[in-house]
């Protein structure tokens, strides 16, 4: 019985850090004009979001509340003072779906640009 909790453990492990993978990358979306840059530190394991806009010159700081096996939670606060629960879901390879609260309530849609 424990080989087998051992093992569930393991299989689950390789999964989330799998999935998460998938969020790595460069995103934009249409819809807004902030990009989101999302990073991850194999030396200490550590997953980095970075929002940020071109054309607004405004860096938004998130840090991560959850991290499940298609989706980040984050807790963000801007430059500007706006404040936000986001909740990044993973749609495919190559779409991920925000899901906005607090100073605003909203949903956009990030096309991946790059890995």
């Amino acid at each position: 019985m424990k080989k087998i909790m051992i093992v569930l453990m393991l299989t689950l492990g390789v999964n989330v850090s799998a999935q998460v993978s998938n969020f790595e990358g460069f995103w934009m979306s249409l819809d807004t004009s902030y990009n989101i840059l999302i990073t991850h530190n194999n030396d200490n394991d550590l997953l980095t979001l970075n929002s940020f806009s071109f054309s607004d010159n405004t860096l938004v700081k998130e840090s991560i509340s959850s991290i499940a096996y298609d989706e980040i939670n984050t807790v963000s606060q801007s430059e500007n003072n706006w404040n936000l629960l986001i909740k990044y879901t993973i749609v495919n390879d190559t779409v991920m779906k925000a899901h906005y609260t607090g100073s605003t309530t909203q949903t956009l849609i990030y096309e991946k640009i790059t890995d």
